[in-house]
C-alpha cells in the first residue's frame, strides 16, 4: 500500500510536471513573441532617428544658406547706407554750391545793373571812348570767383568796347553772348 501510495505520489507529481512544462514552454513562447515585437519596435525606432537625422541635416543646411542670404543682405544693407550717406553729403555740396552761385548770381545782377544799352550806334560809341581812355586795372588784383568774393573788379576791355561802336545797336548783345 505504501508503494501504491509512493507510485500515486509519483503520477502526481510527474502530472504536475508536466503542466508546469506546459506553461512554461507557453511563456517561452509568449517571451519569444514578446522579444520579436520589441526587435520590430527597435528597428521602428532605428529607421525613426535614422529620418531624424536627415531632417536635422536639411534644417543645418538650410540654417546654413539663410546665415549666407541675410550676410548677404546685411552687405547690401551697409552698401546702401553708405550711398546713402554719400548723396546726403552731395545734397549737401550742392546746396552750398547753390548758395554761393545765388549770391554771385546777385552780386552780378548788381553789377549788370550799371549798364545801360540803347538802340542807337552813336551811344555805344560815346561810352566805348571813355572806357578805352580809362586806366588799366592794376595787375595785382584778383579775378572774379564763383565762390563768394567780395573782390570783384571792373575792368574796361578796349576791344570788346571797340567792336560794339563798329557792329551798332545790337553789339552790347553780341557782347553779352560773348560773355
Amino acid at each position: 500500500s505504501e508503494v501504491r501510495a509512493l507510485a500515486q505520489r509519483s503520477s502526481d507529481a510527474a502530472m504536475e510536471i508536466k503542466t508546469l512544462i506546459g506553461d512554461s514552454s507557453k511563456q517561452v513562447e509568449r517571451g519569444v513573441d514578446l522579444v520579436g515585437k520589441a526587435g520590430e519596435a527597435l528597428q521602428s525606432i532605428v529607421e525613426q532617428v535614422t529620418h531624424i537625422s536627415q531632417l536635422v541635416s536639411g534644417i543645418a543646411e538650410g540654417a546654413a544658406e539663410q546665415s549666407t542670404g541675410l550676410h548677404e543682405i546685411n552687405t547690401g544693407v551697409t552698401q546702401l547706407d553708405q550711398v546713402t550717406q554719400q548723396n546726403a553729403a552731395m545734397v549737401e555740396q550742392a546746396t552750398a554750391a547753390g548758395h554761393m552761385l545765388n549770391t554771385d548770381a546777385g552780386k552780378l545782377a548788381e553789377m549788370v545793373a550799371h549798364f545801360r544799352v540803347s538802340g542807337s550806334a552813336a551811344p555805344a560809341a560815346r561810352r566805348a571812348a571813355p572806357a578805352a581812355a580809362a586806366p588799366a586795372a592794376p595787375a595785382a588784383s584778383p579775378a572774379p570767383s564763383a565762390h563768394g568774393d567780395n573782390s570783384w573788379d571792373l575792368e574796361a576791355s578796349p576791344a570788346p568796347a571797340a567792336a560794339a561802336a563798329d557792329s551798332g545797336s545790337n553789339a552790347a548783345r553780341d557782347l553779352w553772348q560773348d560773355f
